[in-house]
């Protein structure tokens, strides 16, 4: 199965991010839509990375993340 380590999730901690469907090529997304890698947690025997955006915290299974988020490096 496709599922992070636990070296491979806490390297990806204070990085920032952003949703695939919020990136747009050649533009800066707006502040309020970069989020940063916060934390990782275990659920169901399955480590997952927290991602804290302006108004939400949401959390990603690797498959979720590759799908879902782009790492945004400015």
């Amino acid at each position: 199965m496709n599922e992070f380590s636990l070296e491979e999730a806490v390297s990806l901690i204070y990085r920032l991010a952003t949703l695939k469907k919020n990136a747009v090529a050649n533009k800066k997304p707006d502040i309020t839509q970069i989020g940063h890698i916060c934390g990782v947690l275990t659920m169901n025997d399955q480590i997952e990375i927290v991602i804290k955006f302006h108004d939400e915290l949401r959390q990603f299974t690797k498959e979720e993340f590759k799908s879902k988020v782009v790492l945004y490096d400015k």
